[in-house]
Order: C-alpha cells, then structure tokens, then sequence
C-alpha cells in the first residue's frame, strides 16, 4: 500500500506538472481560463509545472528510498487533503465544475487516505 500511494500520487503529479510545464494553454483549455499575457504562462509553468514536479520527485523519492518514506506519506496527505479542502469549499461557494475536477477531487480524497493509512501502518508497534 505505501509504495502504491507514493507512486500513484508521484505519477499523477509527474504527468500533470510536466504537461502544465510543456503545454500551459493546453491544460487550461478544459476548465476555459486563457492565458493572455507571458505573466500568466511564467505563472501558470511556476505553480502548475514546476511546483508539482518538484512534489513528485518527493512522492517518488520515498517510493524507491526507505529514509524518505515518512516525509514523502506526510507531504502527500497534506498536500492532498489541501487540494480537496480547496475543492470542496469551491464545489459549495462556486458550483459544480467540470467532471475532470470532480474525478481529480476523488484521486486527491484518495491519496490522502491511502497516505493517512500507509503512515499508521509505519508507526504501527510491531507485533
């Protein structure tokens, strides 16, 4: 389970950091934001694309080296539980988004609680 949540989070993170880096008017297509100005694609490359690689090479890293498990499990469930908080103050101040946002929300809910269940099992009394 712990290897799974580190990789699965690191994955998602990975692909999506990359394609906001490489192709930002793309990935705001779906949800309809354009982006007009070189301000908003050094932001959008900033917060979306580096920011979220920079948070799979962390989830990746406890996935392949024991020392950085716990970090890695923590900086997933707060990162995680951060992003649902944020969609779901959203889906009841805003609406409903696209569907694409409502699946995201799933996989971030699931994250979170996979990384909350994996650090018990660490922290867990041998038996």
């Amino acid at each position: 389970m712990i290897a799974f949540t580190l990789l699965g989070a690191g994955l998602m993170m990975l692909i999506v950091g990359a394609l906001h880096l490489v192709a930002p008017q793309m990935m705001m297509d779906g949800p309809g934001i354009a982006l007009t100005s070189v301000n908003h694609l050094h932001m959008v490359r900033a917060a979306y694309g580096g920011a979220y690689l920079g948070m799979a090479a962390l989830f990746l890293l406890g996935a392949v080296r024991l020392p950085f498990r716990r970090t890695s499990l923590l900086a997933v469930l707060v990162l995680f539980c951060g992003f649902a908080t944020g969609r779901i103050v959203s889906l009841l101040a805003d609406g409903v988004p696209v569907p694409l946002y409502l699946g995201v929300l799933g996989a971030e809910v699931s994250f979170a609680v996979l990384a909350g269940l994996s650090l018990r099992r660490l922290t867990a009394p041998a038996r």
